[in-house]
């Protein structure tokens, strides 16, 4: 039979004691950590909700422009028939104009494309290291 060691035993509980506050005030300062991070967390759904809503308008704005190059196209045969000397830059100029818009759209989608990219890719890593077991 083993002999107890009570000044061991105390000692040993008084080491775990310490530890055990030291734990609990971890745990104090994590949840409040935890309730910061879901506010965060709601904050980014805001967020992205809203740019869904930007997402709506920046393909609003891509089918506006895509039915007037379609008019604008539709048009090119009556210029092409004839038409009056004034008319005669009208298609040009709407073709800059088309064209401009066009380059606008273009960089607008970039921007878009890479910052779709950089988010969803970051909430896609900080979901696996959320689901992934502590």
């Amino acid at each position: 039979m083993s002999t107890l060691d009570h000044p061991r035993m105390h000692k040993e509980h008084h080491v775990a004691e310490c530890e055990h506050m030291i734990w609990l005030e971890d745990i104090r300062r994590w949840r409040t950590e935890h309730r910061r991070a879901a506010a965060m967390l709601a904050q980014v759904q805001a967020a992205l909700l809203h740019q869904d809503a930007a997402l709506e308008a920046h393909a609003e704005t891509v089918r506006a422009h895509d039915l007037n190059v379609q008019r604008h196209e539709r048009e090119i045969p009556d210029h092409e028939r004839g038409g009056s000397e004034v008319d005669h830059d009208k298609p040009a100029d709407t073709y800059r104009e088309l064209q401009a818009k066009h380059d606008h759209a273009r960089e607008a989608h970039q921007r878009i494309k890479a910052h779709h990219g950089m988010v969803t890719a970051e909430i896609r890593r900080l979901s696996e290291k959320l689901l992934a077991p502590m």
